[in-house]
């Protein structure tokens, strides 16, 4: 994951819509957040804080 995490650093959010909610907790594990009115975990780049 933190592989492919890497070609990611230049956007400001990632998105990942899981399909199984057990997956959520795997997510979490490499800072990305559920939010109560959004239905994609999210990740939040803070390096580009424009």
């Amino acid at each position: 994951m933190n592989r492919i995490m890497k070609n990611f650093t230049d956007l400001l959010h990632v998105k990942v819509i899981p399909s199984d909610s057990r997956t959520i907790t795997f997510y979490e594990r490499y800072g990305f957040r559920q939010y109560d009115n959004y239905s994609a975990t999210v990740k939040k780049n803070m390096q580009n804080k424009d």
